[in-house]
């Protein structure tokens, strides 16, 4: 395999990039919406074939959530487009708990549903970071995804009655 389909971030692009061509072509986008399903994912595998993305659960997942949303942002993760969806629906926290409890087999079945949302409100996806965490999946990206998801800053907190002292 060559180095830069090994790096996560690297492939994210290229892929990206490929999906971005085929935006304009309602065929190819219509048989990649159907890579979500898993009877009919074997649709998407002649377009998914020219980059090499057949029966490969990432590719197969980003391609049809860009198939079916493809409005995209360099920013954030995907914590940051469940915080946006929290807004909107209350009981969103707990779905999102649901999310981080996910084993890299399952991960992938609990996403479909956050993108679709975040097309129903125009919410923009970072397809590229959302790929490379699929990549990456564990604790770490579960802890970002949190971080995001929760708004925990990035200073200091000082508790409330404590001054500052010289």
């Amino acid at each position: 395999m060559n180095k830069s389909l090994s790096d996560p971030k690297e492939t994210a692009e290229k892929f990206l990039n490929f999906l971005r061509q085929l935006k304009n072509d309602r065929g190819a986008m219509a048989d990649l919406r159907r890579a979500l399903t898993p009877i009919q994912r074997y649709r998407a595998w002649p377009v998914l074939a020219r980059f090499g993305g057949i029966n490969k659960p990432r590719f197969e997942i980003i391609a049809g959530l860009y198939a079916h949303h493809p409005e995209e942002t360099s920013t954030g993760n995907l914590g940051t487009t469940c915080r946006q969806l929290s807004g909107e629906y209350h009981s969103f926290e707990g779905r999102f708990r649901r999310l981080l409890c996910c084993d890299r087999e399952d991960i992938y079945g609990h996403i479909r549903p956050i993108v679709l949302a975040a097309a129903s409100k125009g919410i923009r996806i970072n397809y590229k970071q959302l790929f490379t965490d699929l990549s990456y999946w564990g604790d770490s990206v579960k802890a970002r995804w949190a971080t995001e998801f929760w708004g925990a800053p990035t200073q200091e907190v000082v508790p409330a009655g404590v001054e500052d002292q010289p």
